[in-house]
């Protein structure tokens, strides 16, 4: 007995006749959509179903969210990611860097 998995591989192989039958019939419906309801009707739709598709792929969905929040808003007792310099260090660096740029920028002669 053959796998479903096996059979949607086959029918979607590039190349073989059901998966350009396939992607015919998708292509006729892009264009019905178009003709009908219009290229931004046709895009909102697309888009809520690869946004469908993008959460239904998600495992676990209320994990998936927090991460999500955590990493654009972080929690207030969590510190930002340092460094690991401290202040004299990082002005210490700042000046090295200055001299370096002074000394090698050519001087405005006039002739």
């Amino acid at each position: 007995m053959r796998k479903l998995s096996d059979d949607i591989k086959r029918v979607l192989t590039p190349g073989s006749a059901l998966c350009s039958l396939i992607y015919a019939l998708v292509g006729v419906v892009i264009a019905v959509l178009l003709l009908t309801i219009g290229f931004w009707k046709t895009l909102f739709i697309f888009a809520f179903a690869a946004a469908g598709a993008l959460l239904g792929g998600i495992g676990n969905k209320q994990e998936a969210v927090r991460e999500a929040v955590n990493r654009h808003f972080p929690a207030r007792d969590v510190p930002i990611k340092d460094s690991g310099l401290e202040k004299n260090e990082i002005a210490e660096m700042a000046e090295k860097i200055v001299k370096t740029e002074t000394a090698e920028a050519p001087e405005n002669t006039q002739e």
